[in-house]
């Protein structure tokens, strides 16, 4: 156990040390403001204060953790042997010369994305607006990296305290926006994408949608039979979101209550996690999310715990709060849609602490890196392989988690599965 004096215990000084000292590095923390208490300690302890109260481990604390609701600040991002760090401690005598745990709170709790932004063309947030993205640090993981220079200054402060390394894993995504491009959709929507595909001249197209309805061709988007396949044979797994909303402008999948879809899923369910891929419209109401929740529910024949954010459109803290009162438990949006990196600092999973109500909430959420369409040039048909290298060599240095998002959609293209079974065999 680790002992931790604070002048003032805090939900945020709970949160992070809970989440470093115990989620990551397995050690149980006890938090103390008696100086009697702290000083009578034999075992490990560290201070988190202004001020060092002896020969004790002593972290020196920046306000951010002691303060409540969401103000703006001038952060100096600088260099900590080669690693970007920010909230410095200018103490030479120090063994971690910056607030790690202010500066890990302050990404994890996505405080930036509270803050007066400006949104992309989509309503997101963007890459550019980040102080990772600002500073050009977005493909480290830098918290992992932090958490792993203070286990090292904990053992060697305490030798005899017991700390847990976590081990490189490698997840894989895949949502299904529209399960099938040609087929299943009905006479209204077949007639009309002909229509379409000849006022456009798309004469391929015509020719592909024909023998796929005749049964002559596998439909573009029918990667379920290959991906089961893929899944028996790999260790590695995979987590597949079924988008189930009403069609709309902006949800073209096909009917919820088809038998041939509801198929699909239970096979897929069969082999692979299954999660809700929320339609537009879900991620900004709470009734429609209750609704598709429920159909995927009554689809599986068991409890809907997982979900995924059309596009990355995740509207802080709104869609989060949305979950957790349909009691979803894990969310796998934490990424950019356009950006290879690190949204939150992290490859770890971590829980969702809401800045509005200054609470800890039982949402766990599982960082993606990157979209594979990140590093696959369609026009090229290359793999850029060296990024891809490069990012994955970075989360195993830290013993961290690669989770990478695929479309069935992408499927389509022989580039994308060949980088699917590439990370499947290179764990």
């Amino acid at each position: 156990m680790l002992l931790v004096y604070t002048h003032k215990i805090t939900p945020r000084v709970s949160y992070v040390f809970k989440h470093i000292c115990t989620r990551v590095l397995g050690i149980p923390v006890k938090f103390t403001s008696k100086l009697e208490e702290f000083i009578a300690h034999e075992g490990a302890k560290l201070s988190y204060t202004s001020k060092k109260l002896g020969n004790e481990l002593h972290i020196r604390s920046v306000d951010l953790l002691f303060e409540q609701g969401i103000l703006a600040m001038d952060i100096a991002v600088q260099d900590w042997d080669g690693v970007p760090c920010f909230f410095q401690i200018k103490d030479a005598t120090a063994q971690v010369p910056y607030d790690i745990f202010a500066a890990t709170f302050y990404l994890l709790s996505r405080y930036e994305e509270y803050l007066p932004h400006v949104k992309d063309s989509l309503g997101r947030f963007p890459a550019s607006e980040s102080i990772a993205g600002v500073h050009d640090f977005i493909e480290q993981p830098v918290v992992d990296i932090w958490i792993q220079r203070f286990a090292e200054v904990l053992a060697m402060q305490f030798p005899n305290l017991a700390i847990q390394s976590t081990t490189y894993k490698a997840h894989m995504l895949v949502t299904v926006p529209q399960a099938f491009k040609y087929k299943k959709l009905g006479v209204l929507r077949a007639v009309g994408g002909y229509f379409k595909d000849f006022g456009k001249l798309r004469f391929r197209e015509i020719l592909k949608r024909t023998q796929v309805l005749l049964g002559t061709r596998k439909d573009p988007y029918d990667s379920f039979g290959w991906l089961a396949n893929v899944q028996k044979q790999s260790a590695i797994p995979f987590q597949i979101f079924f988008q189930i909303g009403d069609y709309g402008q902006t949800a073209k999948n096909i009917k919820h209550s088809k038998r041939s879809f509801q198929s699909t899923i239970k096979m897929i369910g069969d082999y692979c996690s299954v999660g809700l891929l929320l339609s537009p419209q879900a991620a900004t109401d709470r009734q429609v999310l209750a609704v598709e929740r429920k159909r995927l529910q009554e689809i599986i024949h068991r409890p809907m715990r997982s979900m995924h954010v059309s596009d990355f459109k995740l509207n802080l803290p709104y869609v989060y709060r949305d979950a957790l009162d349909q009691e979803i438990q894990s969310d796998y949006t934490m990424g950019y849609a356009n950006t290879t990196g690190f949204r939150a600092g992290t490859s770890l999973s971590f829980l969702f602490y809401d800045l509005d109500y200054e609470i800890q909430t039982p949402l766990l959420i599982h960082p993606v890196c990157m979209q594979s369409d990140n590093v696959i040039n369609y026009k090229n048909h290359t793999i850029d392989f060296v990024n891809l290298k490069e990012l994955s060599d970075r989360i195993k240095t830290v013993n961290g988690v690669f989770r990478i998002s695929f479309s069935n959609h992408s499927f389509d293209d022989i580039y994308s599965k060949k980088l699917f079974r590439h990370l499947i065999t290179d764990e």
